[in-house]
């Protein structure tokens, strides 16, 4: 859950998720996309409630089981049998490698980021050679051959 005043340091952000009135409240789901989607139901508790309950994920509880999924419940279990030195190795591991995709993911985001950069520079520069093409006819146009 997170507030964010428009008006002030959180303008950039509401920008960036579409919201133009006050109050708003939205909600992410994964078919929401990255803007999410507003919720436009009651403000009270039990509206609230009803919504959350109705529609979002609630995950995977590791405790009871609730809400996992098969793979999920493998994993439980197979950690359930760790000793304590083969959790804290799997917890490293597992650490380590969100670390390194979290920086191929930026690595990668930056590289494109670059392309697309030329990319545009590159379109923009044959845009303007065509228009100029279709606008100027040679010289020698329209002359028959001798």
């Amino acid at each position: 859950i997170v507030d964010v005043d428009c008006t002030a340091d959180g303008q950039q952000t509401c920008g960036k998720v579409g919201v133009k009135g006050y109050p708003t409240v939205k909600y992410y789901t994964s078919s929401t996309g990255k803007k999410g989607a507003d919720y436009q139901q009651g403000r009270d508790f039990a509206s609230l409630k009803a919504f959350a309950d109705r529609t979002l994920d609630k995950g995977c509880n590791p405790s009871t089981g609730a809400g996992c999924k098969e793979n999920e419940k493998a994993f439980i279990a197979k950690v359930k049998a760790f000793t304590p030195d083969e959790h804290s190795v799997e917890m490293q591991t597992k650490q380590d490698a969100l670390k390194a995709l979290k920086k191929e993911k930026s690595d990668a985001e930056a590289e494109w980021k670059e392309k697309e950069k030329a990319f545009k520079k590159k379109e923009k520069l044959l845009t303007m050679a065509v228009s100029i093409l279709k606008k100027v006819k040679p010289e020698g146009a329209g002359k028959a051959d001798l």
